[in-house]
């Protein structure tokens, strides 16, 4: 993590990644991890090895590495409440 300037600019922090390829990867991401999150329950992530924590690590991750569209960030948040149920 990288400390604020006085701009707002954030100081030794890694850049997000941006375009066209960067909006790719980032919905593919979004996309694995709702199916994932449809469909298992908290018990069966458990089971599985990645459990809820993990893919609330993985959504954090989406948001800290891309330049992320209003909808993008929606989903996310979407995700990390039904993750938090």
């Amino acid at each position: 993590m990288g400390m604020m300037s006085e701009g707002g600019l954030n100081i030794g922090a890694s850049p997000k990644l941006s375009g066209a390829h960067s909006l790719k990867l980032a919905n593919d991401d979004l996309r694995h991890i709702k199916s994932l999150v449809g469909r298992l329950s908290a018990q069966e992530m458990n089971a599985s090895g990645l459990p809820p924590a993990y893919w609330r690590k993985r959504l954090q991750d989406i948001v800290q590495s891309h330049q992320l569209s209003k909808v993008q960030l929606i989903e996310i948040e979407r995700l990390l409440a039904s993750l938090n149920a």
